[in-house]
């Protein structure tokens, strides 16, 4: 298959026509034609229905267009990975890691890589969110790995990693009621709930407030501090799946059932970086790998 035929077919779908996809990428209309022929030939199927001088997209074409995209840009993104490959020299690559990611598995892929990519000299840092898009701009940062996404459209933010809330207490607290309801009444009266640390919470606790009349709230910026002082038992909080696996898994941290509401408002992990920034492009391209393959 011709990457040329591709990128035909996209033309034609978001312009809407054989002649408007020509103008667009500078080809005369029979090509187009050409173009489509071969590719409908080679999928065995119709892409398009042809009415005199109008074309309409069929039901197995519109299917096949965000396939056809992830294609073309797997194609041109492993074209610069190649390129960047060959030509060897050792690339500086700095990535921000946000510290409420230590416990995630995004450490991980980021040493699977440096194993697997010998070119990059790799350096992770700890960056103020407040400070990171000056220091992407400044190139003093490549690649920003964080619970926040970026606005600007100078830069690329992508969700890599979405994870629902979980209201979560310290396995060292002794729950003496037995209905789940009485549980969570006296959890949020006898406990301070921690909040400030994620956007995402403000939903969920004006809903869990209005459930169960919440005694306390303690505000605590940092992620890490809150896991810890949850952990000693000295309050309770919603935190994402993601982070607190680990510590759900060996029972320090216990999970409270609050039904769906988690879920309606999760977490997400963003990758943020300059566009059209070639270097990181194995980088990111793992990392997407990385997680098809989870």
């Amino acid at each position: 298959m011709d990457i040329k035929w591709l990128k035909t077919f996209i033309a034609v779908v978001e312009e809407g026509s054989f002649r408007a996809a020509a103008e667009r990428l500078y080809i005369s209309q029979p090509s187009i034609t050409v173009h489509m022929k071969l590719l409908e030939e080679h999928l065995r199927v119709q892409l398009f229905h042809r009415e005199h001088t109008k074309v309409k997209v069929s039901a197995i074409g519109e299917k096949y267009y965000p396939m056809a995209k992830k294609l073309v840009a797997q194609i041109e993104a492993s074209t610069k990975e190649i390129h960047l490959e060959s030509l060897n020299p050792a690339f500086p690559l700095i990535i921000s890691v946000s510290p409420a990611l230590l416990y995630t598995n995004l450490l991980n892929r980021i040493h699977d890589f440096i194993e697997l990519h010998q070119q990059y000299i790799v350096e992770i840092v700890m960056e103020d969110q407040a400070q990171l898009e000056s220091a992407i701009k400044g190139q003093q940062i490549d690649v920003a790995l964080g619970l926040h996404k970026f606005i600007s459209k100078e830069f690329h933010s992508e969700r890599i990693d979405r994870s629902p809330l979980r209201l979560v207490y310290s396995s060292k607290l002794q729950l003496v009621e037995k209905q789940l309801d009485l549980q969570l009444k006296a959890l949020f009266n006898e406990h301070p709930l921690y909040i400030g640390y994620l956007n995402e919470h403000t939903p969920v606790v004006e809903w869990l407030n209005n459930e169960y009349d919440i005694k306390k709230f303690n505000k605590i910026k940092d992620v890490i501090f809150a896991i810890k002082l949850i952990k000693e038992g000295l309050g309770i909080g919603l935190l994402p799946e993601s982070l607190i696996s680990e510590e759900i898994e060996a029972d320090l941290l216990r999970v409270m059932d609050i039904g769906p509401i988690g879920t309606i408002y999760p977490v997400d992990i963003y990758m943020s970086h300059l566009r059209n920034s070639i270097k990181i492009i194995p980088l990111t391209s793992f990392i997407r790998n990385s997680l098809i393959d989870n």
